[in-house]
């Protein structure tokens, strides 16, 4: 390892493992750019350097880099399905293209115009997984956060925004000083074709054959696949700077099929928002800051190499949702402070009035001149006479009634009646008859009290009388007692007809006796009559 790096809290720290076969880089990130960087070999002694980095360095997340001979692509075709057909499909075609590799990704490219318009699915995998593992291990060991895993080639497309001419076939050449000269083809945005070529130690050869070689042999293929045309040209951009930047400029020529453009790596940097510029022709740094500055997607990590990433996405969830619930509490808790505030304010100043109106009335009541009676007494009668006035009634209501039904039954002489006026209908008049120790015991009931309306008050009436003229015919005095009861309950406003007593006791445990000797008898009978008042329904 070239230093060690003292650990340092960043909040939103997170670093770049890029890695070849042959080298690891490790770049940091601080304040918006590049920071430092640090180089291991790809051997034993490199990753015992590598551990000891993140033994000392801060757990920030790591997003990983790879650019290696072994990542292989297909251009493939499926079905255009969804969810569990797709990645039963998927599946299948990667046991039998990719059999020993757990570093696999597919992407959907489009679809075709004919048939059945099936999917264009890119597959790619690391075919070599032990060039990836023991990183990958060590990243395990010590519970660093993996971010993702993705490729040179999957990641050249992010360079595209950087150009400066915007093309739909886009070929990049790039140095990378880990691995080599990448070749990498974009139609439209999508990868198609990716070429590594390893190249000679930098400073040994000079790079511009090399490069013109390379460029060629790929150019004859793109010509053979014939994706170019007049009228959509392929452009071929050359990554690089200084000294192989001029000499690649003035090498090409361009044609209705190829354009050349020589683009400037320290202006990609600029335009990237990266104040690092660079002397040598290689593109590490450009990769590294665009890589942690857009963070994309995973593409080759498993699930079991991001664990230690979710649980830090989990934790950072439920810190963020604890500061809600707290900030959330705090401003609920201040309107609720400010609410009893407001209402104290209220409440005191509703005392306050309280006590200036009352002492204003113990003022003015004590000029008043004295009463013998107190003002609460004056309330209570007050409220007792609107009671009264509310409440108030005359025997008018029952009397007429009694005058209509005699009147229909000329036998019937009416010998007392005794009134009162109550709320209650079950009330017992005083003095009455069916209080009386010697009032005879109520006779049985001559008929059903239908279900009544609810009344405002109730009359209640003790009626006596007699049959006159009585022939001494109980049966038939009874008979008309009973007709005279059921003409009153079927009077308006009657609530009830109970008779108390008749001419003749005809209860179950009453004895019958006679004597030939005995005066003539008389029909004396009575019964209550409760009439009510006011219908409240």
């Amino acid at each position: 390892m070239t230093s060690s790096l003292k650990s340092r809290f960043e909040f939103s720290g997170r670093r770049a493992l890029f890695l070849s076969s042959q080298k690891a880089a490790v770049y940091q990130w601080r304040k918006g750019d590049l920071g430092s960087s640090f180089l291991f070999d790809a051997n034993t002694q490199g990753r015992e350097h590598f551990a000891r980095y993140l033994t000392e360095s801060p757990n920030y997340p790591l997003h990983i880099l790879v650019d290696i001979f072994e990542e292989e692509f297909r251009a493939e075709t499926i079905p255009h399905v969804f969810g569990g057909d797709r990645d039963a499909i998927v599946t299948r075609k990667k046991a039998r293209l990719f059999r020993d590799t757990p570093y696999f990704q597919y992407s959907v490219q489009g679809r075709e115009t004919a048939g059945r318009r099936d999917d264009n699915v890119l597959m790619s995998a690391i075919t070599n997984p032990l060039l990836l593992d023991p990183w990958m291990q060590l990243l395990d060991d010590h519970k660093v956060p993996v971010a993702g895993v993705t490729s040179v080639p999957l990641f050249s497309a992010a360079l595209v925004p950087l150009l400066p001419h915007a093309a739909d076939n886009a070929l990049l050449i790039s140095l990378q000083s880990i691995s080599g000269l990448r070749q990498t083809f974009i139609q439209k945005g999508k990868l198609r074709i990716s070429r590594l070529v390893h190249m000679p130690r930098y400073g040994t050869e000079p790079y511009g054959p090399h490069i013109r070689e390379e460029v060629e042999k790929i150019r004859r293929y793109l010509n053979s696949l014939r994706l170019a045309s007049p009228e959509d040209p392929i452009d071929i951009y050359f990554l690089l700077t200084g000294e192989l930047l001029e000499e690649v400029r003035g090498a090409y020529r361009d044609s209705a099929l190829i354009r050349h453009h020589a683009v400037d790596l320290n202006d990609l940097l600029r335009k990237s928002g990266s104040a690092r510029r660079v002397a040598a022709p290689f593109s590490d740094p450009l990769l590294a800051h665009q890589l942690l500055r857009l963070r994309p997607a995973n593409a080759y990590a498993t699930r079991r190499n991001r664990r230690y990433a979710s649980l830090r996405t989990m934790r950072h969830g439920l810190v963020a949702a604890g500061c809600a619930f707290l900030f959330g509490g705090m401003a609920s808790g201040g309107l609720d402070f400010i609410t009893a505030m407001d209402l104290k304010q209220r409440g005191d100043a509703a005392t306050s009035k309280t006590q200036f109106y009352s002492a204003r009335y113990e003022m003015a009541r004590e000029r008043l001149p004295k009463t013998p009676v107190e003002s609460a007494d004056i309330q209570l009668a007050v409220e007792v006479a609107d009671t009264l006035r509310q409440y108030k009634t005359s025997p008018r209501e029952m009397m007429v009634l009694l005058g209509s039904q005699v009147q229909q039954h000329p036998q019937v002489q009416l010998d007392s009646v005794e009134w009162i006026a109550s709320t209650n209908p079950e009330a017992k008049l005083e003095g009455g008859g069916e209080n009386a120790e010697e009032s005879p015991p109520p006779a049985p009931e001559l008929g059903l009290t239908a279900q009544q309306p609810a009344y405002r008050i109730f009359q209640i009436a003790l009626v006596k009388a007699r049959l006159a003229p009585f022939d001494g015919d109980f049966r038939q005095a009874i008979v008309t007692i009973g007709a005279l009861a059921d003409a009153l309950r079927a009077a308006p406003g009657v609530h009830n007809v109970q008779v108390l007593s008749l001419p003749l006791d005809i209860s179950s445990d009453a004895n019958l006796q006679g004597s030939s000797q005995a005066t003539k008898a008389e029909a004396v009978f009575s019964m209550k009559i409760v009439l009510g008042i006011g219908n409240e329904t």
